[in-house]
């Protein structure tokens, strides 16, 4: 039985997996990353976690190759970080060198939100696309368009999706230019949104917390019970969501989006003013044919894709 394995490294945790060819997850684990320790210290710990795993998989097994997901930017060619925010001290470090030391087969890398799209492709909300786009909303936004699921792209640095500015006099965002979807959609962009306008709805309950305390999932909770003011948050988010993603789809015509990450959790309340956004700003002989839907595998969607990465690389 061919066997795959799937890293998916974090700024907070690692997420391991062990998936066979026929598409079963065989084994799965989670460690802490603790990334101020350095790589060596936490790849160290990550191919201990895989050789347990390996200890105790099926006898049967044949382990073919494995993927290794990292956030931020990539040196793919030398299995290296160029640039990776959350991993500080990490860059240039080689990645893929360590594990094909440390487990003698074929090793491959990619970026995390791509293996989350390629996860969700193969295994879950994407399955039978033959095009999808993947957002994840977290404390950033990430994007990713497949094409018979492989990874489009035409320079190294593409897919910034959440800095697609969708308001070109809007709030400076952290990459130093305005109005870009993560001002609206992302865990700063919620609460920015929170702060400019609470003192504009004393009776909400959303005044019952102190304003760095106040994060997305509270916002939802607050929205599901009635709140008006946490409601028009999430009307707001999800028509600049709703733009970006008309602007994608009259561009290239993909006709599967996936909704992943955190935010995501509260789709409920997203899918309204997404729709409508969409209904309102993409082509009506496109959108017909367009498909939207939640995120199926969770923090699984990484260590699924770098899976599918190695299966398909080898």
């Amino acid at each position: 039985m061919k066997v795959f394995i799937g890293i998916d490294i974090g700024g907070t945790n690692v997420n391991i997996g062990m998936v066979s060819e026929e598409k079963q997850v065989l084994d799965e684990t989670v460690i802490g990353t603790e990334p101020e320790k350095g790589p060596e210290n936490a790849l160290n710990r990550v191919a201990s976690a895989v050789h347990q795993i390996l200890k105790a998989g099926q006898k049967n097994a044949d382990y073919k190759g494995m993927g290794v997901g990292l956030p931020g930017l990539l040196d793919i060619e030398n299995g290296c970080i160029i640039e990776a925010s959350n991993l500080p001290g990490w860059q240039h470090y080689g990645i893929t060198g360590f594990f094909k030391k440390h487990f003698k087969i074929p090793v491959f890398m990619e970026n995390d939100a791509n293996l989350a799209a390629l996860g969700e492709y193969w295994l879950g909300a994407g399955q039978g696309s033959d095009n999808m786009f993947m957002v994840t909303l977290g404390s950033g936004i990430g994007g990713a368009l497949l094409s018979n699921g492989k990874i489009m792209r035409l320079h190294p640095m593409a897919g910034e999706f959440g800095h697609m500015i969708i308001d070109k006099k809007g709030f400076p965002c952290t990459c130093g230019r305005k109005g870009c979807l993560e001002t609206f959609v992302s865990k700063h962009g919620f609460q920015r949104l929170v702060r400019e306008r609470l003192y504009k709805h004393p009776d909400s309950s959303l005044q019952n917390y102190a304003l760095a305390a106040i994060t997305p999932p509270i916002i939802a909770a607050h929205a599901s019970q009635g709140d008006m003011l946490a409601n028009r948050i999430f009307d707001e988010a999800g028509e600049a969501l709703g733009i970006a993603l008309s602007n994608l789809i009259n561009l290239t015509g993909v006709t599967c989006i996936i909704c992943g990450g955190g935010i995501a959790n509260a789709w409920d309340l997203l899918q309204k003013p997404v729709m409508s956004s969409l209904e309102q700003n993409v082509f009506a002989s496109i959108f017909s044919g367009v498909k939207i839907r939640k995120a199926a595998l969770g923090e699984k969607a990484g260590f699924m894709g770098a899976a599918y990465l190695a299966a398909n690389s080898v």
